[in-house]
């Protein structure tokens, strides 16, 4: 499989190689997300090494870790395990001072578990080798908390002595679709929803068969690879996985404040805080505010990642019939049907992915401070209101956004109500975008609206 993607990691990861000098990388992000296949091709045409670090005991740890080291140190076989970890990282040190070598450690917060000193251990060696030292060590981790905690927070012990880090998230919408090439454009993002760009569920889809058949073989049979993925997720990850399957359960049924979580779990919201919090950390779940009202007390929680969406949405309240072996009859009865309604979430991300492309090849209408999601109060309706995507710079400019996918094509009225929604707001200057799966029924317009289409969303992943 050709690698895809993460061009700037591997770029930095080089620069810093090149410079010949220690160095520490710190590489973290959730589970699937790519970042041991990032190493790997990092590697591929170095002295490189890499050692994963198992959920285990100290005795089976410091054996593979010894193998690995010899290894890494000349490829020494035969030799007897280091008898203690402090051994083993003094070996691997000692070589590296006339020697170039990478060594990555993933699921470094296993091995932190096996030997609770090891950070401050390591940390003891960069101090006394850093500046003669040739070693490029990684320390790569899934645990979001204790990476971001326990390696990079300022109580760590290794506080300050990383030289880069990296937190890899899942691919965009233009990335996810170099996965499923022959696809067309609206199969391509209804992809990207399924597996919300991670990168490990998107080698799951061959685009030599139909989008049909992926969705089926994947999340609607008990034999699929995403069939059972948010529960496995949750198992590896956490701690009680029943209480948080229980919230998004609730969440996917339509429980968007904290109040109305616990009172579909019929249980008090203020023990609920560790476990939405929890699940923000892993990418799960976010927690939205409308733009220019971010303090607000009154937060909604919705599903972030769209695999999860659609899991809840169709495979675990079609469980019976997956059982039964009756998947292509589950995708005919209700996810063909229903697809398009999925997908409106998801799009409303392709179109804030879209302007970050725009942002990215200077060809924004403005330069934001801000921008995401708009609802409040319509003051000369007297009624909610809400806005897909608002932007607005410092000097009020003002982009509204109306993101539509639907098998039609957009008309003049959707247009003219965004406009008349706007006027709620005091702007300098107003932009108007229509993004659209569909195209667009004759509208009258002028230089400050566009009127976006699919597959122009994608043709700026092919200007770069």
């Amino acid at each position: 499989m050709k690698f895809i993607g993460r061009s700037y990691e591997l770029k930095e990861l080089n620069k810093e190689f090149s410079n010949n000098k220690f160095a520490m990388s710190v590489i973290y992000g959730r589970r699937r997300v790519g970042k041991t296949y990032l190493i790997q091709e990092f590697i591929e045409d170095k002295n490189g090494y890499y050692f994963v670090a198992l959920e285990s005991n100290n005795i089976v740890n410091l054996s593979l870790l010894s193998k690995t080291i010899y290894q890494a140190c000349g490829n020494l076989a035969g030799l007897p395990d280091f008898t203690n970890f402090e051994d083993a990282f003094r070996f691997l040190f000692e070589y590296s001072l006339t020697n170039r070598i990478v060594f990555a450690i993933d699921e470094y917060p296993y091995l932190a578990e096996t030997a609770p000193y090891i950070s401050s251990m390591i940390q003891k060696f960069i101090d006394e080798y850093k500046d003669k030292s040739k070693l490029f060590l990684i320390l790569c981790g899934s645990s979001m908390s204790f990476m971001e905690e326990q390696v990079l927070g300022y109580k760590s012990p290794l506080y300050g002595r990383r030289t880069s880090q990296f937190k890899i998230k899942p691919f965009n919408y233009l990335e996810s679709a170099q996965f499923v090439e022959s696809y067309s454009e609206r199969e391509k993002a209804i992809v990207y929803g399924l597996t919300a760009g991670v990168a490990e569920y998107l080698t799951f889809f061959d685009s030599s068969i139909s989008l049909k058949e992926n969705i089926i073989n994947n999340f609607l049979k008990t034999s699929g690879r995403l069939y059972e993925e948010p529960s496995n997720l949750l198992k590896q990850e956490l701690r009680e996985p029943k209480t948080y399957n229980d919230i998004l359960f609730a969440i996917s049924s339509g429980a968007s404040r904290l109040n109305e979580i616990a009172t579909k779990l019929n249980v008090p919201s203020g023990g609920l805080s560790h476990y939405i919090n929890s699940l923000i950390e892993l990418g799960i779940i976010e927690k939205k505010t409308p733009v220019l009202n971010r303090k607000t007390k009154r937060p909604v929680y919705s599903i972030k990642d769209s695999m999860f969406v659609f899991w809840y949405k169709f495979v675990q309240t079609n469980l019976n019939m997956i059982n039964l072996n009756m998947g292509e009859q589950v995708y005919d009865m209700y996810v063909d049907k229903y697809l398009n309604d999925y997908m409106g979430g998801v799009f409303e991300k392709i179109t804030e992915e879209y302007f970050e492309e725009r942002l990215k090849n200077l060809s924004s209408p403005l330069i934001p401070l801000d921008y995401g999601n708009w609802w409040g109060s319509d003051t000369r309706y007297k009624k909610e209101s809400e806005i897909d995507m608002l932007a607005y710079s410092a000097e009020k400019e003002y982009l509204f956004v109306e993101a539509k996918w639907n098998s039609s094509k957009v008309k003049q009225s959707v247009l003219d109500e965004l406009i008349d929604k706007s006027f709620n707001f005091h702007f300098n200057e107003a932009y108007y975008w229509i993004t659209s799966l569909s195209g667009f029924e004759k509208i009258s317009s002028d230089k400050n609206v566009e009127l976006i289409d699919l597959s122009d969303m994608y043709k700026i992943g092919l200007k770069k």
